[in-house]
């Protein structure tokens, strides 16, 4: 399953039979919303949960964010170490999760997160920005002289 803005119903029930006949099941990420100009979109997550509704099945394996698979991926094909990497996102179940993968993690506040999620979340950036500004800024500081 991945992010598909022609979905149809036809495709939602032949995707639901295949779960139900064993076939295997691979979800590309699990994010709820995607954010758009005017709001929210519902992403992938949320129609995990409708198969899962369904079927009674959850995906066999999740790709991307928040699973390691996509860090190690990251890894394998570029040879940086996991002090070198970041991830920069918005959304603290997904994005900020994946530092669980020893990467450094930079939430910023312009999409799906808010303020009073972030003191709720389990999940704790290393870094906040109001927004991808406020990151660029602080990365045009001259580093810090000891």
């Amino acid at each position: 399953m991945g992010f598909d803005t022609t979905l149809t119903y036809e495709k939602i029930w032949k995707l639901c039979d295949f779960v139900r006949e064993g076939l295997p099941y691979i979800a590309t990420h699990p994010d709820f919303n995607c954010p758009t100009e005017t709001g929210f979109m519902p992403d992938i997550g949320s129609f995990i949960a409708l198969v899962e509704a369904s079927t009674g099945r959850v995906p066999d394996v999740i790709v991307g964010k928040p699973h390691s698979h996509i860090v190690e991926a990251v890894v394998e094909k570029t040879g940086f170490k996991l002090d070198e990497i970041a991830m920069i996102g918005d959304r603290l179940y997904t994005d900020i999760a994946l530092g669980r993968s020893g990467i450094m993690t930079i939430l910023v506040l312009s999409g799906e997160t808010n303020k009073k999620d972030l003191h709720q979340s389990e999940f704790k950036p290393d870094m906040v920005f109001e927004d991808l500004g406020g990151l660029l800024k602080h990365l045009k500081k001259p580093p810090l002289v000891k």
